[in-house]
């Protein structure tokens, strides 16, 4: 991987820091002020406009997704998971594709390439380990959050699923990097017909598939924490 270049990290740490002055900055009397932490290359990463804007886009497809499938009626939702399980079966998904688009609207095929493109292209240049981006994350998510004591079970839950939706895109984002780095060096013959690409194909839409059903338990389990409060 390529090293980072000097002057970039440099406008990148000055990008960060006024980042991190304006959303982690507290009131001196604050019981709960932020303290200093280390910036690393993962840190300039994870505050870049281009990771910010994949975050979007994945976050737009997610929601596309969701709305098509919120219109479907109760016979249509049977037929949308038994496709949605043909997808993950080599000699069933290029149909089940097809009636996946007809049935709901969205492309799964040209969507998850897309993404898995747009993924491919914000992460060539990095060099820093999962650990690190872990982490970067993690310290950037402390920043967004706001501590208060006031909150109904409403807010709570609204701020639970948001949780929930940033560490689904989190794992999206780790499928699509999983399904790169293992058809990276595969032979040009192998696109798009190939034994071995249509395996990792497989591999990704299983993954993100696993994503959801999480994604899915997480908001549930928002909705039976914070309950409507009578």
């Amino acid at each position: 991987m390529k090293k980072w270049n000097f002057g970039f990290v440099m406008i990148g740490l000055a990008f960060l820091i006024s980042i991190l002055v304006l959303s982690c900055q507290t009131d001196e009397t604050d019981e709960y002020s932020q303290q200093a932490v280390d910036v690393t290359a993962a840190d300039l990463f994870i505050a870049s406009e281009a990771y910010q804007n994949l975050e979007k886009e994945i976050g737009k497809d997610m929601r596309r997704e969701r709305n098509a499938i919120s219109k479907l009626s109760k016979e249509d939702l049977e037929q949308y998971r038994l496709l949605r399980k043909g997808m993950l079966n080599v000699e069933t998904r290029t149909e089940a594709i097809t009636q996946l688009k007809i049935l709901t609207g969205y492309d799964y095929q040209a969507n998850r390439d897309r993404i898995s493109s747009l993924v491919r292209d914000v992460f060539k240049d990095v060099n820093f380990t999962k650990l690190e981006l872990m982490r970067a994350r993690q310290k950037s998510r402390m920043c967004k959050v706001v501590i208060t004591r006031t909150d109904t079970n409403a807010e709570l839950r609204e701020k639970c699923k948001n949780d929930c939706d940033e560490t689904t895109k989190e794992d999206i984002i780790a499928c699509h990097n999983h399904f790169n780095e293992n058809i990276k060096d595969l032979p040009a013959s192998e696109f798009p017909d190939g034994e071995s690409y249509k395996f990792w194909v497989k591999v990704r839409d299983a993954c993100i598939s696993a994503a959801q059903r999480e994604e899915e338990n997480c908001k549930k389990s928002c909705d039976k924490s914070y309950p409507d409060e009578e």
